[in-house]
Parts: C-alpha cells; structure tokens; sequence
C-alpha cells in the first residue's frame, strides 16, 4: 500500500511539474525546443525572457528577466545560479526601490551559445558572455566575457582561452 501511495504522489508530482512548466514556457519571450528548466527555478517576469534550443537551467537557479534575459542554444546553467537584468538605483541614501529611476541602472543580459555556467554563479545586469565560454563556479560576473573564455572568481576575471577543435 505504501509503494502504490508513493508511485500515486510522484506521478501527480509529475503532472502538476509538466502543467507549471507548459505554463511558464507559453508565458515566456520566446522558449525553443528540448529546454529543461527544473522546477523549483525562479523565473521573474518570464515575458522578457527568451531561450534558445537545447538549453538546461538547473534547480533552486533564479532569474531576474524584468529587463531582458536572452540564453542561447545548447547551455548549461548549473545549480543555485542568479541571473538579474534588475538593479536599484545607486546614488541615493533611501535604498528601496525606486521604479521610476531603477531603469536606468538595469540592462538586459546575453548569454550565447554552448555557455556553461557553473553552480552559484551570479551574473550582473548589462553582462553579455560570449559563445563556447565557462564561468566557474561560484564567480561574480561583473564584465562582459568574451567568447572562448574561461572565466571565475569574484570578480569574475580571465583565466584562459578555449582552443575550439
């Protein structure tokens, strides 16, 4: 009895996961095809989000897309990652909100294709990272990277080219 109650649980688990994902997937900017987003990401304003074929977001990852979050083809964005286009204003004693100035701070991110992101990464509003790059885990991506690059650290800095064969 206890395994059938368990098989029942995991196969309405199921079910309920496919349907939240076939939501989140027709709210979003544009989502291509054989992407897997594990189910307890956090995808803030989902309609300013686009991803590419082949692309797998890893779990308890977040992303800010509020102004523009754009993932290419074939990338992998490990666990516990932060991906924010959304920043606060940065002159000012009152550091609440403030929605009338924070756009100016805020820039979309870009990330292209074949990227792989290691687990705890953050990637700061206005970074693009180019094709076939690597940020390591746990770095802080405060700079554009260019494509082919090995990147880690906080800040996240250069630390070797990739010779694409």
């Amino acid at each position: 009895m206890k395994k059938l109650l368990i098989r029942i649980f995991l196969k309405i688990e199921k079910i309920v996961n496919q349907e939240r994902m076939t939501m989140l997937y027709n709210k979003m900017k544009h989502c291509g095809s054989n992407v897997r987003i594990d189910h307890n990401c956090h995808i803030l304003v989902p309609q300013q989000l686009e991803i590419g074929n082949n692309t797998s977001i890893s779990s308890y990852t977040t992303i800010y897309a509020t102004f523009g979050v754009k993932v290419g083809d074939n990338c992998l964005i490990s666990s516990n990652c932060g991906i924010s286009s959304y920043n606060h204003i940065q002159n000012s004693a009152n550091r609440p909100a403030n929605i009338a100035q924070d756009h100016l701070y805020s820039k979309a991110v870009v990330i292209g294709n074949n990227v792989w992101i290691g687990m705890n990464a953050c990637i700061l509003p206005g970074v693009s990272i180019g094709d076939n790059s690597i940020i390591g885990s746990g770095s802080v991506v405060t700079k554009n990277v260019p494509a082919n690059e090995i990147w880690v650290g906080n800040p996240a800095r250069f630390v070797k080219k990739i010779e694409i064969v």
